[in-house]
């Protein structure tokens, strides 16, 4: 599928309550991203505002340990978020895979999410 003439959709990456994401390819550019369509939310109509508010806000944000957000729009009558694709594993991949992370590793990885979340706390954004 071909979202706004530009991003081709791939293999689902994954899906929560609000939505699912996409890895895809940005035609435009040549590079690799990742699509978060909003699913319908028949039940609940504040959905599409609250979309619309995290793509504002997490565009606001700049820094290596935020994925950046690059594009926002609407797709037949679907919200969509462009965001850089992170290429890896999840945190619960890798514990499944090793069972048990040296304390240094541990440490590493709280301190980049930490570091991630600071830089939106200095910008007034609280994650949910």
């Amino acid at each position: 599928m071909l979202i706004a003439d530009r991003y081709r959709l791939g293999d689902a990456l994954g899906r929560g309550a609000m939505g699912e994401v996409w890895r895809a390819f940005d035609e435009t550019l040549s590079r690799p991203v990742a699509v978060k369509l909003l699913l319908p939310q028949d039940a609940d109509p504040t959905a599409p505002s609250r979309f619309r508010l995290e793509a504002q806000t997490a565009g606001r944000l700049s820094h290596p340990h935020v994925v950046g957000v690059r594009d926002f729009g609407e797709y037949e009558n679907r919200l969509f978020l462009v965001m850089d694709l992170v290429e890896g594993g999840s945190l619960a991949g890798l514990l499944a895979a090793h069972r048990t992370l040296s304390a240094e590793r541990v440490a590493r990885i709280a301190a980049e999410a930490a570091d991630g979340l600071a830089a939106a706390h200095q910008r007034g954004i609280v994650h949910r």
